[in-house]
């Protein structure tokens, strides 16, 4: 009995503490870069949660090595979250349970906006592709917000990609959380007049912004002749966006822009200098004249520091554009390079540009940048391999065929976004004015953002569907459109915190796939014999030590 006294105690102390570990929850963050500590930020909106939100995230089921990762950091994160409120519940579903095929099931997940992922893997008797849908969904009872858990940029290879995702998972539900707590809306206004982008083709982008901002369509031709009323109308909104204007601007209208500026507003320029005819280019005659636009607003641009040049970018580093090639029944469609579309990548030591990947430009011009007051930060610019051409110049489509050659491109980067910090003088001082206005302001504090490209905003249309932005349905390649415009205009509203999270830095070990590769036999081999020696091992000593206590 005295001997089963001390191995009772021991077992009464290890189910005390047991017990103790399930009321008491203490992590500790071990990782140099700080991996899995929630910014202060996530912190404070946890916090101010006050009803009960439920995630349903689709990673269960059969998933890839690479997507199990992805599920475990999930978890991490979301046990993260449940330090700093009890608020949260979750759980993991498994889309393929109860659903009758794959395709049935792709359909329907496509219809709430749930896309799959294609995952091809080589196996020992061939190659097997899995469907996998990498999303979350986060609701408050009355709402719900899709939550992409993987993240897609150019150029990225499978495992890129889950690191990547990784890297941003704290963003991802940290926007979808800021989204339902959304309550109060700041106002933006984005012009309609003066042949800006039709609705269908900015749709994307627009909605990518509802969930944070109100969104009001703004014609300044409206009240033509209400100048005083005009701007009054225009001071309600904090942001102005003009997107791909089409016709000139009047001296009045250009002077109500100068005045909300000084008075604080902020706006996003997407203008182009120049303007090619598409049709006319992808038609038979495969050709098309880029001629100078006029907008009337060289001058105002000037006064704050900058110059739209009549030119077309072209950069070696662009992206393809599909030809036919053949006839009839043998014809074949190839990517070709087309360095009428350039692939800048962002300034990535501005928070705008921190976080996004390479953005598709098409047909843009350069900016230059003059001496003044005004603080100007580059956050588009072409690669060192470019090319200016000035117009008027005929565009030919059987360019992208024709073989590059690099030497040709041999200028310098040319600017392709600005950004403008700082207090503006009015373009009209000393000047007469073209309207009076009971407040007339001769400088101010703004922001301005141009990009010499009037068509980055705009998504591709499929069956009078409006795409996502960025996308190409022709390639069906990626680019970072949404995610760069969607940080300018989260900068120019103030709204740092979402800048924050999402360039927050996560570095992330992973195996040398060629290492692996090479060395996967003496791995196996070792995680198969190494227990069994460490066993063999173990068992020994217990052996000799048996010998020495009880042995005669």
């Amino acid at each position: 009995m005295k001997n089963l006294y001390p191995l009772l105690k021991t077992l009464i102390i290890i189910i005390v503490l047991m017990v103790i570990g399930q009321w008491i929850n203490l992590r500790y963050d071990l990782t140099k870069n700080q991996r899995y500590t929630l910014s202060s930020h996530t912190k404070e909106l946890l916090k101010n949660v006050d009803q009960p939100l439920k995630i349903d995230i689709f990673l269960e089921g059969k998933l890839p090595a690479e997507f199990l990762r992805l599920r475990k950091e999930v978890s991490e994160l979301i046990k993260s979250f449940q330090q700093h409120t009890d608020q949260i519940v979750y759980e993991y579903i498994d889309p393929f349970e109860g659903a009758k095929d794959t395709n049935s099931l792709v359909d329907e997940m496509k219809s709430f906006g749930i896309t799959p992922e294609y995952i091809v893997q080589n196996q020992s008797q061939g190659v097997e592709q899995t469907v996998v849908f990498p999303w979350a969904m986060v609701s408050d009872g009355t709402r719900t917000m899709l939550i992409p858990l993987i993240q897609k940029n150019l150029g990225d290879n499978k495992q890129q990609k889950i690191n990547r995702s990784i890297e941003h998972l704290e963003f991802q539900f940290y926007n979808a959380l800021y989204k339902l707590a959304q309550k109060n809306k700041e106002a933006i206004a984005v012009l309609t007049s003066h042949g800006a982008s039709k609705d269908i083709v900015v749709a994307d982008f627009m909605r990518s912004l509802q969930p944070y901002y109100q969104l009001a369509a703004f014609d300044l031709k409206a009240l033509k002749n209400e100048p005083e009323k005009t701007i009054e109308n225009l001071n309600r909104f904090k942001m102005l966006i003009v997107s791909n204007p089409s016709k000139t601007f009047t001296n009045e209208e250009k002077y109500l822009f100068d005045q909300y500026t000084l008075q604080g507003g902020k706006s996003l320029w997407m203008i182009n200098p120049t303007t090619i005819n598409r049709d006319s280019l992808f038609s038979l005659s495969g050709k098309s004249m880029a001629v100078s636009k006029k907008y009337n607003l060289g001058d105002l641009f000037f006064k704050y520091g900058l110059r739209l040049k009549n030119d077309l970018v072209k950069d070696l580093y662009s992206a393809p554009i599909v030809l036919a090639n053949g006839e009839q029944n043998n014809s074949q469609y190839l990517p070709m390079p087309w360095t009428y579309y350039g692939l800048p990548l962002p300034n990535e030591n501005h928070p705008i540009g921190k976080s996004a990947g390479n953005v598709l430009l098409q047909f843009p011009s350069s900016i230059d940048t003059l001496k003044n007051n005004i603080n100007k930060t580059i956050l588009l610019k072409s690669s060192a391999f470019t090319k200016t051409i000035k117009t008027p110049v005929t565009v030919y489509l059987s360019e992208a065929a024709e073989k590059l050659i690099p030497s040709e491109f041999n200028e310098p980067s040319r600017n392709l976004a600005v950004l403008l910090k700082g207090k503006f003088n009015s373009a009209f001082n000393n000047r007469i004015k073209p309207v009076k206005l009971t407040k007339n302001l001769s400088k101010g504090a703004s922001e301005i953002i141009v990009i010499a490209d009037g068509n980055i905003a705009e998504n591709q249309v499929d069956k009078g569907n409006p795409l996502e932005l960025g996308f190409d349905k022709w390639t069906n390649n990626f680019y970072a459109n949404k995610v760069f415009l969607q940080n300018c205009v989260h900068y120019l509203m103030g709204n740092f915190p979402l800048l924050e999270i999402r360039n927050k830095e996560v570095e992330i070990s992973f195996l040398d796939p060629k290492k692996v590769a090479n060395q996967e036999s003496l791995w196996k081999a070792s995680m198969l014999v190494l227990p069994l020696i460490i066993l063999a091992i173990l068992g020994f000593i217990l052996f000799r030590y048996r010998i020495n206590k009880f042995g005669q």
